[in-house]
């Protein structure tokens, strides 16, 4: 049963459309789910995100590390998670299918199905959309979430919309992680020391200053030579080198453990006009 919510009815479904749940556009979108409403056998997560300017709400570990991901890929543009399907066609789309819609629990009232993240993606070819749904791997072999699967699948079938299924084991963790590490050095709102300004000015000595760093020292050493230059206080230089890499101007291999360690000649860094990698990608 949802945390927020005693019993879904008809009346509670209509006042969510008509509050907005489920609507809106970059950052004014209002998922028609979030983390007050679900039970989850993950953690919950509500994370703030610069790039769309809103706070997304994630259900499960799948969900946020999946999340982790999408946000990285330059060619995304928007992150709609809780995304609703228009009750009238996945009705429809199950009778079709031979399979039982669902009801939420304890009554006889449809759900309002959502996929887990909608993506806008800017292509070569074109802007498009993109499905995910965030499973664990034992979902497979779950009959009934199958048969849900199938009437989202069909129903962005019929969108001509790709949807893709995320399995937690399939993840590439430790690209998810090191992406988690670059992440955690971004300014924050509020945030004073340091300034949104020093950070910004920081950021463009250490591009000025990268490219002529001994190419043997690993990221921690050149970072801790940075801080003294500067006169800045221990562990900033490496956090500027981890906002370069969250901006991907400062590029390297996501599948390496321990970054830090790693030599500066296993980095790259490149041109502010240079384009990112023109694919999104979570495995």
């Amino acid at each position: 049963m949802p945390r927020g919510v005693k019993k879904w009815t008809e009346e509670l479904v209509a006042r969510r459309i008509r509050e907005g749940y489920g609507e809106g556009e970059g950052a004014q979108y209002k998922p028609w789910v979030g983390t007050a409403d679900f039970s989850s056998l993950g953690r919950t997560h509500r994370a703030y995100s610069q790039r769309f300017g809103r706070t997304i709400e994630m259900v499960s570990d799948v969900e946020w590390n999946t999340f982790v991901c999408l946000e990285f890929c330059k060619q995304v543009t928007a992150v709609y998670e809780g995304f609703p399907l228009p009750r009238e066609t996945t009705l429809e789309v199950a009778a079709a299918l031979g399979v039982n819609h669902p009801t939420y629990p304890g009554t006889s009232v449809p759900a309002v199905m959502t996929v887990d993240f909608l993506v806008a993606i800017d292509q070569e070819a074109g802007p498009c959309l993109k499905a995910f749904d965030c499973k664990r791997s034992e979902d497979a072999e779950n009959e009934r979430a199958v048969e849900k699967l199938q009437i989202t699948h069909a129903y962005f079938a019929g969108c001509d919309v790709k949807h893709h299924l995320v399995f937690h084991s399939s993840l590439p963790m430790q690209k998810v992680r090191n992406i988690e590490w670059f992440r955690g050095a971004t300014w924050k709102p509020g945030q004073t020391s340091p300034s949104f300004e020093q950070l910004h000015e920081l950021c463009e000595q250490m591009k000025n200053e990268f490219s002529r760093s001994t190419r043997l020292d690993s990221l921690a050493e050149y970072c801790n030579g940075f801080d003294r230059r500067h006169g800045v206080a221990p562990g900033l230089g490496l956090r500027v080198a981890r906002v370069l890499l969250w901006e991907q101007t400062l590029r390297c291999d996501l599948n390496v453990p321990h970054l830090e360690q790693a030599p500066i000649s296993s980095f790259t860094l490149c041109a502010d006009d240079e384009q990112p990698p023109s694919r999104v990608s979570i495995a």
